[in-house]
C-alpha cells in the first residue's frame, strides 16, 4: 500500500477512530486529544504496517495502547 492509499483508508476510518475514543475516555475533548495522537502516531509508523493485516484493527490496537500509556501515565503521578 502507498502512502496515499494509506492516508485515504486513514481519513476514512476517522468516524470509527472517534467512536472507539469516546468509547475508551467517556469525554468528547479526551477523546479527540486519543484520536489526534493516533492519527500522527499511525502516520509515524505507517512503514511498520504490514499489507496483509487488518488496517482497522491495527490502528484501534495502536488507539488502545496509547490510551493505556496515558492512564499510567496519569496513575504515576
Amino acid at each position: 500500500m502507498n502512502a496515499l492509499q494509506f492516508q485515504k483508508k486513514l481519513l476514512s476510518m476517522q468516524e470509527n477512530m472517534m467512536n472507539f475514543a469516546l468509547m475508551l475516555t467517556a469525554n468528547r475533548d479526551d477523546a479527540q486529544d486519543l484520536l489526534q495522537d493516533t492519527t500522527l502516531k499511525v502516520l509515524d509508523n505507517q512503514d511498520k504496517f504490514v499489507d496483509n493485516i487488518n488496517f482497522k484493527g491495527w490502528v484501534l490496537t495502536v488507539m488502545r495502547n496509547i490510551f493505556i500509556n496515558n492512564y499510567h501515565k496519569i496513575v504515576r503521578t
